[in-house]
């Protein structure tokens, strides 16, 4: 079977052409009988997964999670076992877009050693597709040459430098690939990254100078320029969980029915807990809905156990 891949662009209209290239043949094939022959089923088979890994996925998965089937299973993966399966059944057919689907499924994944490997698996043919595939593998060796820099491993402000270099090169593919799945794919990769400078700096806070500043500055920053982001209620969560943590450690470090103890200093820090908690139970429809609630409750009944201490 031909197939022409219509656009140079990496955007999901190329699934779509494959499925409407697949569907003409079985069409064509199955036009002149009621019953279609054997030799049609095989791509009447590969149609289906490849019109619902199309209808189901989708290329902005930096603000939107990854989209599940009626089996509740992630759609990319259910494609990658749907289409194995398929290979079992019928091994040889439609080579190109079995290995062009998988490559699709597993950059979504950003599985990106296996995306390579099925782009470049992808057999030639008199369509455009090997094209298609190259120009792909072109943006994910981009990927591979950020994944593998290597970050200092002695030096912590060499580590930052390193976590910054990487977040501009993320930057300048985003601007690249902007409208692809490659752009969304890259923001991830830059929120990785900016989300583990948070993290580090929060495990060395101790040894930095104002170091809970820090830790406060890089959640501010980290929640500013993420705010797009799926992962963002997770991120409120984490900085309210931080607020709480300083709480906490203000009770241990002060005794609440001493005299020493400030009150005001550590309401502060509740209720800076508790705002970012609250921002994320007001939302409907979302997963950490239950969790900030439940941290809400938990940071109540802390206050409230303090204040009756502090009397």
């Amino acid at each position: 079977m031909r197939l022409e891949v219509l656009s140079s662009t990496f955007r999901s209209r190329d699934l779509g052409f494959l499925v409407a290239a697949l569907g003409l043949f079985v069409i064509s094939g199955c036009a002149a009988k009621a019953i279609p022959e054997a030799r049609y089923l095989p791509a009447g088979d590969l149609l289906d997964i490849v019109k619902d890994f199309q209808r189901l996925s989708r290329d902005d998965l930096y603000r939107f999670p990854a989209p599940k089937g009626v089996t509740g299973m992630n759609v990319m993966k259910a494609t990658l076992i749907r289409l194995q399966d398929y290979e079992k059944k019928h091994p040889g057919q439609y080579p190109d877009v079995v290995q062009f689907t998988q490559a699709m499924a597993y950059e979504r994944l950003r599985e990106y050693d296996q995306a390579i490997a099925h782009y470049q698996g992808v057999p030639r043919s008199d369509g455009s597709l090997e094209a298609q595939a190259a120009n792909n593998l072109e943006a994910l060796e981009v990927f591979q040459r950020i994944l593998k820099k290597p970050l200092s491993t002695e030096d912590p402000f060499e580590y930052i430098k390193g976590l910054d270099e990487k977040v501009e090169a993320w930057n300048e593919v985003v601007q690249k690939y902007r409208g692809t799945v490659y752009e969304y794919l890259a923001r991830m990769e830059e929120e990785k990254i900016d989300r583990a400078k948070v993290a580090f700096v929060e495990l060395n806070r101790y040894r930095m100078k104002d170091g809970n500043q820090l830790v406060i500055l890089g959640y501010s920053q980290l929640v500013t320029k993420h705010r797009q982001s799926r992962n963002l209620y997770r991120y409120l969560l984490d900085f309210g969980d931080f607020y709480a943590r300083l709480a906490r450690e203000y009770l241990l470090q002060n005794d609440p029915e001493g005299l020493s103890f400030d009150l005001d200093t550590f309401d502060q820090l509740a209720k800076s807990a508790a705002r970012l908690y609250m921002e994320v139970a007001q939302v409907d429809g979302i997963m950490e809905k239950i969790e900030a609630e439940g941290k809400i409750e938990a940071m109540r009944g802390l206050v409230e156990e303090v204040k009756r201490l502090n009397r």
